[in-house]
């Protein structure tokens, strides 16, 4: 019988008791002290709500955020895939993309866990990378957290060459093979050009080898030419021909993103007297640590033709201090010589701007294998075997240009011996050069040197320079 005014699981827990008997020393079995014991069930009845706050707080900003947002990349990739393979090519745009998954009846939504919308770029006509600005909402940047991101770029090499920073005020031929990818010796990023020869876009690229999510891309799509600044976290690049960007000389600041352009500046200091929307040809040089200085090749457009005995002069060349400036204003300088000296007057080597040759890629080592010395049918085939073989790559344009100038230079010498080849010789001249200028992937310089050239030969009259036979430095 229930005693009266007893609940009835009382009842039950109390006889539980007595079959069951709590032993009164089992704290002093298990180590603990009364207190102890008090403390830890105290403690433990204001664990458990912070716990879960703390987990629901993660739930709705953290990891679950994260992975829903690899989960949503994950499956913008397996459509991309689907696209090339049904269509041969990969997508312009994330659009064609979601219009692939409505045919499909599956509809993907292109917005990541944090409401930003997905990022898809074609780099290359077979590579491309999905990304998500994450929680910051921002661009990749040093400063910031790494953002979810899917490349197929990640399966490359990591071995890239490396500049050398050239002491001498001397303009260069801009060394081709940094395209392939340059790394800082200073921070270890990569940066290289992507090439996407179907949409005429050069983009420029920097990642790192350390972290496979981290990815930065300069805003133009018609970049050129890059060169690294000392420090590694800053680059120097050209960029022209655009039909959304401005042309420019471009100061990026990898620190927080922050894009410059230095040519507005140039014009007023150097040509204060021309149009504000006058065209310029613009070509890296090189840098220097001592003094710290960016050389740069530049020169007001006056035709659609370029000399490049006239263009690699000492009068265009013009050095821009580094570090002083170049995130808002630059105040640059002609360099004080013999300006009837050009970049033709001194002995050219394929490494001298380059240091860790070693790390090249394989069309690196390509490139640096290719001679200017020699027998000029074994020239000419050379020069030929690797601008076909890599025509997609953004080094085909510059090896298109010295192999229009090795036919030059042999035009000029078996014209000069009666030699009946030299007519032979002329028209593949005329046939390459006129595809160089022709070529839209190719910067806007080396076009006009093409252009030059082709009207040259068709004048059956070889260009005024010679790559060949370069005289010893004085």
């Amino acid at each position: 019988m229930i005693p009266l005014g007893m609940h009835p699981l009382t009842i039950i827990h109390n006889r539980f008791r007595s079959v069951c008997p709590r032993p009164q020393n089992l704290h002093l079995k298990l180590g603990y002290s009364p207190r102890v014991m008090q403390k830890a069930q105290f403690s433990l009845s204001w664990f458990a709500p912070i716990l879960w706050i703390a987990l629901a707080f993660g739930a709705s900003h953290g990891f679950l955020h994260f992975n829903r947002t690899r989960a949503s990349i994950t499956e913008a990739k397996v459509w991309v895939e689907r696209f090339q393979n049904d269509f041969h090519r990969l997508p312009t745009h994330l659009a064609e993309v979601r219009a692939l998954a409505r045919s499909y009846k599956t509809p993907i939504v292109p917005y990541d866990s944090y409401g930003m919308r997905l990022q898809y770029v074609a780099l290359t006509d077979t590579d491309y990378l999905i990304k998500s600005f994450g929680r910051d909402e921002q661009e990749n940047h040093l400063n910031t957290a790494v953002d979810p991101t899917f490349s197929t770029l990640s399966s490359q090499a990591e071995t890239f060459v490396q500049a050398e920073n050239f002491q001498e005020s001397v303009p260069q031929f801009y060394q081709a093979a940094l395209l392939d990818g340059s790394q800082s010796p200073e921070s270890g990023l990569i940066a290289s050009l992507q090439l996407q020869v179907k949409l005429k876009n050069r983009q420029l690229l920097v990642r790192s080898p350390k972290s496979p999510d981290f990815f930065m891309i300069a805003f133009h799509d018609r970049v050129e030419e890059f060169l690294w600044l000392p420090g590694g976290q800053e680059l120097i690049f050209s960029a022209t021909g655009s039909d959304r960007y401005e042309d420019g000389l471009f100061y990026w600041n990898l620190k927080d993103n922050s894009i410059h352009n230095l040519l507005p500046d140039l014009k007023k200091q150097f040509w204060p007297e021309l149009p504000d929307d006058s065209h310029f040809f613009i070509a890296l040089s090189h840098i220097s640590q001592e003094p710290a200085l960016i050389y740069i090749l530049l020169t007001a457009a006056e035709s659609e033709e370029l000399n490049p005995k006239m263009f690699y002069s000492f009068k265009n060349l013009i050095a821009l201090p580094i570090g002083q400036g170049l995130e808002s204003k630059v105040t640059a300088q002609r360099i004080q010589t013999d300006l009837a000296f050009t970049a033709f007057d001194y002995t050219f080597s394929q490494e001298r701007l380059l240091k860790t040759a070693e790390m090249a890629s394989p069309v690196q080592q390509e490139w640096l294998a290719l001679s200017l010395e020699g027998d000029t049918e074994e020239l000419i085939s050379q020069w030929q075997d690797f601008s076909s073989n890599h025509a997609e790559n953004p080094m085909c344009v510059y090896g298109l240009w010295w192999l229009s100038s090795v036919y030059n230079d042999a035009f000029r010498q078996l014209s000069q011996r009666g030699s009946p080849e030299a007519h032979a010789i002329r028209n593949f001249g005329i046939e390459i050069s006129e595809a160089l200028a022709s070529m839209p992937t190719a910067p806007e310089y080396l076009r006009a040197m093409g252009r030059f050239l082709k009207k040259n030969l068709l004048l059956s009259r070889a260009a005024d320079y010679n790559v060949t036979s370069l005289p010893e430095t004085p």
